[in-house]
């Protein structure tokens, strides 16, 4: 196989992998799992602020969060 061939394969192999989980985040049961990790991650924040007063764990968190949100903004969820 040519190296072209194997770009234009890894091209639509990640094209399929993309459209495939946008379809996934924009059906019930993927909309149902990004409402459970965000709850995962506002628990793990809020218990984190509870059992440890550490900055660079609650700027981690906050940045998660705001990754998950973002990424979502991105996929229009």
């Amino acid at each position: 196989m040519s190296t072209t061939s194997k770009s234009i394969f890894s091209f639509l192999a990640g094209a399929a992998t993309v459209v495939a989980a946008g379809a996934l985040l924009k059906s019930k049961n993927g909309k149902k799992v990004t409402r459970t990790v965000a709850d995962r991650l506002r628990n793990i924040k809020r218990h984190t602020e509870e059992s440890l007063d550490s900055d660079w764990l609650n700027d981690l968190s906050d940045s998660a969060i705001h990754s998950a949100k973002s990424f979502r903004e991105k996929m229009k969820l």
